[in-house]
């Protein structure tokens, strides 16, 4: 059986103010710093989603990091950024040197394992780069 479980991140803003676990329609647990787990409510204004994948150091990629990865294991890393793609309804990475949209799962299966992904910033903390890709909230 499948688990029905999503993960978001919450935000203020720019300021990550906890995470969201919900488990059932209406079974909903939050957290500040993602390990403790309790059913009350965070105050937050943005949400990010989780892709169902995780990076190199075991961290949870979310839509809007800003990732390097490798197409190939033995490849160099590229630049990118974790954005949903809605006409075709799936999560992948914006290549930020040459554009291409790359779907993190084609046909349930992942095209990337965790030592070829490592997030290190967030879109929301780069508006020149949001803006260059004509991303909205």
């Amino acid at each position: 059986m499948e688990n029905p479980e999503r993960r978001f991140r919450l935000r203020q803003g720019e300021r990550i103010v906890g995470y969201m676990r919900k488990l059932t329609k209406k079974m909903v647990l939050y957290s500040r710093d993602g390990f403790w787990w309790k059913g009350v409510a965070i105050d937050y204004r943005d949400l990010d989603e989780y892709t169902g994948l995780r990076d190199q150091n075991n961290q949870y990629i979310y839509e809007w990091d800003i990732l390097n990865f490798k197409l190939d294991p033995d490849s160099e890393y590229r630049s990118g950024v974790v954005l949903w793609e809605g006409r075709d309804k799936v999560f992948g990475i914006k290549d930020l040197e040459d554009g291409h949209f790359i779907p993190l799962f084609i046909s349930g299966v992942a095209m990337f394992n965790p030592r070829q992904l490592k997030v290190f910033s967030y879109l929301f903390l780069n508006p020149d780069l949001k803006k260059k890709l004509g991303v909205k909230d």
